[in-house]
């Protein structure tokens, strides 16, 4: 249990955190910002990011770098853009052999409204047993999809996916940010983190989408492309952890650390 305490004190050290999430790899490929996983992570780190998400592989190629940031392993991952079904993500590590690796926190996928719902609570429940033994935090990353929730932004959809998460045993929730996102921490139990989803138009918006949801409550973010695929991912970095820690506002934050670069 004090294994646990200390890991998750040490992430949200003033309540909140960044994790820069670089495990995009094991569902997408070798996608632009990433091909080069150590050179990024290097430039991430050294940036000052509170976290990195990466598999447990790619712990062990790049422990050195890793080893400077709290270290969040992503422990399913069979669920490809190229499947037939994204959402039957299925465990590629136990939380053992993530700890062996270096990890102090281990995450999961779980898509409320799919066909595999049922399955991916149950993996989800089975790792906070087998998490619990070692004192380590879990963090349930909810997504909600068809067929049941069309619009996964929906804070019903949002909120549903995050409470059960929470009920199953989820020390950290990773979330969509959405409409009235207070009622939504208001409901859950855990501390959320907002996903950063595909890559925005602008850092801008970004931003500002973080900046709204720690307004609400959020206990910070988890970003991946709109950090790795930045022209400047020590700049968003640097701006997003301004916001999360400082209270910076968004256009304060991109003016100090992208505006013309």
């Amino acid at each position: 249990m004090y294994g646990k305490l200390i890991r998750l004190k040490r992430l949200f050290r003033d309540g909140r955190a960044l994790i820069a999430a670089l495990d995009h790899g094991r569902r997408h490929g070798p996608i632009r910002g990433i091909e080069d996983l150590g050179a990024t992570l290097k430039t991430i780190v050294e940036a000052g990011v509170d976290a990195v998400m990466m598999t447990p592989a790619m712990i062990q190629r790049y422990w050195e770098t890793a080893a400077d940031a709290f270290i969040v392993a992503r422990i399913d991952g069979t669920g490809t853009v190229k499947s037939l079904d994204e959402s039957d993500d299925r465990l590629i590590s136990t939380v053992r052999r993530a700890v062996a690796s270096g990890a102090d926190a281990v995450s999961l996928m779980l898509y409320p409204g799919s066909v595999n719902e049922q399955a991916l609570w149950e993996k989800l429940a089975k790792t906070v047993e087998e998490a619990e033994q070692l004192g380590v935090p879990v963090m349930a990353e909810v997504v909600p999809k068809p067929p049941v929730f069309k619009n996964k932004y929906s804070r019903d959809a949002v909120a549903y996916g995050s409470r059960i998460a929470a009920e199953l045993g989820a020390d950290i929730v990773k979330t969509l940010y959405t409409e009235d996102f207070e009622k939504v921490v208001a409901a859950v139990p855990a501390p959320i983190v907002v996903l950063g989803g595909a890559k925005t138009e602008t850092p801008l918006d970004t931003l500002t989408m973080v900046e709204k949801a720690v307004k609400a409550g959020a206990a910070g973010a988890a970003i991946g492309r709109n950090i790795f695929q930045h022209e400047s991912p020590a700049g968003m970095v640097k701006a997003l952890m301004d916001i999360i820690h400082r209270g910076a506002s968004a256009e304060d934050a991109y003016r100090r650390h992208l505006a013309e670069k």
